[in-house]
């Protein structure tokens, strides 16, 4: 048997729920997460449609990139669609939840959908995150530093890049005092305890630090434990927002352009003034990418594609590459199959269906 819960988990261990930016809204946002899972529909959007489209063919959880509740809702009257859905779906029993911006920031995440359906090869992160890494500090006695460390290994810290295990420690001497009342490891009340110990220092990416706290108070021995959190800057080159990579071999810019057209299913693209005839770094952002113009042209791409660019943007790609617009639906319709994947290599045996409602607001003619 398969709970939402279970949908969940899978989901946010992929696209940890910390990795999405501080407007965002992702999770689970409707239902019981101990509901037992009839089937999955994975769409873009959350419409009216779609939720009738799931209700017909006995899907209860409908998993989408982008969440229907963006913004507190203060009633359910039904004037709005969001309203409506949100309403539909809970007189159904149709759990909704969405992966949105952590399931951008993630390797194999939206804009690496876009940039292989492209064939754009030799990817990495366009713009990669800060703000999601901790530096842990512990003072252990000497006797327990392995015990701790390994605690805390399992439970996720320690993981640097392509590295784990990752620690450092300090020997020096410690003191206390237990007062009336304590409990203490070691020592006597009321007496001042010189103690051996070390300074274990960790990095905790973000989405490990509650199951690192944990592991630390279950693990070590000390009645109240001696540390603290500090945020670090640095950044984390395998966690951020679009791609960079570059084609199997240069193309001319026409045929670059009738590539996408194809690919992506559309008749018509804007773009700014052509800087190249021929092209082969490709950068891309699925979605509304254009605040990473600037690291687009930093890394020196051909081509930066992405949606949503208003007109005077344009301007600031002038003879530095070329900026492009797909269309939000269009650079982001590849989403959908990977969620459905993801769900569906771990759940075999369990109906993962993907909609055939077209949910794109936007029409090109």
């Amino acid at each position: 048997m398969v709970y939402v819960k279970d949908i969940a988990q899978l989901l946010e261990t992929w696209a940890p729920l910390a990795f999405q930016a501080s407007y965002d809204n992702s999770g689970l946002l409707v239902g019981d997460p101990s509901m037992l899972v009839t089937g999955v529909l994975v769409a873009l959007d959350v419409t009216e449609e779609v939720l009738q489209e799931a209700k017909d063919k006995g899907c209860n959880l409908l998993v989408t990139h982008h969440p229907i509740i963006f913004k507190g809702l203060k009633q359910l009257t039904g004037k709005t669609e969001v309203e409506r859905c949100v309403a539909m779906a809970l007189r159904d029993g149709i759990a909704l939840y969405a992966a949105h911006t952590n399931l951008d920031s993630v390797e194999d995440g939206v804009s690496h959908a876009l940039a292989e359906a492209l064939s754009v090869h030799d990817l990495s992160i366009l713009a990669p995150r800060e703000g999601l890494l901790y530096g842990l500090n512990v003072h252990t006695p000497l006797t327990h530093t392995e015990k701790v460390a390994n605690a805390l290994f399992d439970a996720g810290a320690g993981r640097v890049g392509r590295y784990d295990a990752c620690h450092f420690n300090v020997q020096g001497e410690g003191t206390f005092r237990p007062l009336s009342g304590a409990n203490p490891f070691d020592g006597v009340i009321g007496e001042q305890k010189k103690v051996q110990e070390a300074q274990q220092h960790f990095v905790v990416s973000a989405e490990h630090r509650g199951a690192v706290q944990t592991a630390l108070v279950s693990s070590h021995p000390y009645e109240v434990v001696a540390h603290s959190w500090i945020a670090m800057e640095n950044t984390r080159q395998d966690v951020g927002f679009g791609v960079i990579g570059a084609l199997v071999e240069e193309m001319d810019w026409k045929d670059f352009v009738q590539l996408v057209k194809n690919t992506l299913g559309v008749s018509a693209i804007r773009h700014s003034p052509l800087v190249k005839s021929k092209v082969k770094k490709i950068a891309l952002c699925g979605g509304a990418g254009m605040d990473l113009l600037p690291q687009a042209i930093r890394q020196n791409a051909d081509v930066y594609l992405t949606a949503d660019i208003t007109y005077h943007r344009y301007f600031e790609a002038k003879g530095a590459l070329v900026l492009m617009d797909v269309g939000h639906w269009e650079s982001e319709q590849f989403t959908i199959k990977i969620l459905a994947d993801h769900i569906q290599r771990k759940f075999r045996n369990f109906a993962v269906l993907t909609t055939t409602s077209v949910t794109n607001p936007m029409i090109t003619v």
